[in-house]
């Protein structure tokens, strides 16, 4: 029988009396009753192969090291240098004026909120101009693992760190996140059309982010 038991500020959980660790002194846990419930309903002590799965996530969550956290924010801080919303380099005016209506405000929120100057980037070459992301980064630190996985995750999919920082302050929804992330594809799409391989991969994607936004609604 499957349990759990709220100790100081976590919810721990048990095998009849006997913790489950995700590894060597790495308790599963989780901060709310909800998440808690959830999981309960939802974990099996076996392999599940959906990364994205509720019980997958939150052991991955629960599973990092101080090190490991570290490793993600600086991967994190490594996207923004060249996320994906930055890109402006299209021969298109039309796509390029649509991109700009839709992403500008993203970008100029964000450059505020978090005092750090971003560079659109408007030819082929890297963006290598050092960034001030001394705001970001200690943000990114003081989110506890679960958010942290959560925005590590959909920046991993989506390639925009700017975007899934939104999604965790809940500016949109997955399905949003999607279509923002995908302008480009879909300006291309009406253009020459919607082909089976690349509805299959939209599909999947889609698919994941929507796992993934289970996982947020349940650690909020």
């Amino acid at each position: 029988m499957r349990t759990f038991l709220k100790k100081n500020d976590k919810y721990l959980f048990y095998i009849k009396e006997k913790q489950i660790f995700v590894g060597k002194n790495k308790p599963l846990f989780v901060y709310n009753k909800k998440h808690a419930n959830s999981l309960i309903k939802n974990v099996v002590i076996t392999q599940d192969k959906n990364e994205y799965s509720l019980v997958n996530l939150t052991f991955f969550s629960c599973a990092l090291d101080e090190n490991d956290k570290k490793q993600m924010v600086n991967i994190l801080l490594d996207y923004l240098k060249n996320d994906l919303i930055l890109y402006r380099y299209f021969e298109d005016e039309k796509l390029r004026i649509l991109i700009n209506n839709k992403l500008n405000l993203y970008v100029e929120e964000f450059s505020k909120k978090f005092r750090i100057k971003l560079y659109l980037v408007n030819n082929l070459s890297l963006n290598t101009k050092k960034l001030n992301d001394v705001c970001f980064k200690e943000y990114l630190l003081n989110l506890n693992v679960f958010l942290l996985s959560c925005i590590y995750k959909l920046t991993c999919l989506t390639k925009s760190v700017i975007l899934s920082y939104f999604f965790i302050v809940r500016r949109f929804n997955y399905n949003k996140l999607f279509e923002l992330t995908n302008i480009e594809n879909n300006f291309q799409q009406k253009i020459w059309g919607y082909v089976d391989e690349q509805k299959k991969i939209d599909v999947q994607s889609v698919k994941i982010l929507k796992n993934i936004s289970i996982f947020f609604k349940n650690i909020n």
